[in-house]
């Protein structure tokens, strides 16, 4: 019995120890669309001009992955020398879309620390339910699906998918991610999803902003 004790113990510190290093090391980037410079949109479309776009005239739009994060690298260092750039210290932010869990889209907060490459990350899926009147609700859930079939998956810490209570400690970074990108945010919940009836779908490589067919 305790030969077993013994051996479930150093099974158990290793394990948490492996998932501590893991956490640590940062995720392998090389797959996003348009993260590497030689990657990128030469002339890209102004993503805000898409989204209110679609919000000012129910207009359906896809927003490719790399077309996205281009828009991003482009512009996420012009607003981060604003009131925040005391609050965002990062190398980059980028977005993965994939089909997983019905779609969804990871945001992925890339730093350097001591040049040693971290990385932070946060799921988020998007829903839509038909109400009795015929109208629709859409829920923006904070997962990008479950971990061992019981706990909410919030993200990753490095390599590891950690469960959505352990984003608590990286709420203040990705708040003041989000902030960065208020207008266009509130063109997506209010204009397109609310007033618009719209449907935010992620998709492998893309994100489409469709409207009902009246």
């Amino acid at each position: 019995m305790k030969r077993f004790f013994l051996i479930f113990t150093l099974a158990f510190v290793g394990s948490l120890g492996y998932g501590v290093y893991l956490s640590f090391e940062g995720q392998d980037l090389g797959d996003i669309e348009g993260r590497a410079e030689d990657d990128r949109e030469l002339n890209p479309s102004s993503v805000p001009d898409m989204v209110e776009m679609a919000a000012k005239n129910r207009q359906p739009v896809t927003i490719s992955e790399k077309k996205l994060n281009t828009w991003i690298a482009n512009t996420l260092k012009v607003r981060q020398e604003g009131q925040f750039a005391d609050h965002i210290a990062l190398k980059g932010v980028w977005v993965r879309f994939d089909k997983e869990e019905g779609g969804r889209a990871e945001i992925i907060i890339e730093r350097e620390i001591e040049g040693h490459p971290h990385t932070t990350s946060m799921f988020v899926r998007v829903e839509r339910k038909k109400k009795e009147d015929g109208s629709f609700t859409t829920y923006i859930h904070k997962d990008g699906g479950r971990l061992w079939g019981l706990l909410a998956v919030g993200g990753k810490f490095g390599k590891i998918r950690v469960p959505q209570g352990f984003l608590f400690f990286t709420q203040s970074s990705f708040r003041s991610l989000a902030s960065l990108f208020e207008q266009e945010l509130r063109w997506m919940e209010e204009e397109i999803t609310t007033k618009g009836g719209g449907q935010i779908l992620f998709e492998e490589g893309q994100m489409r902003i469709d409207f009902p067919k009246e």
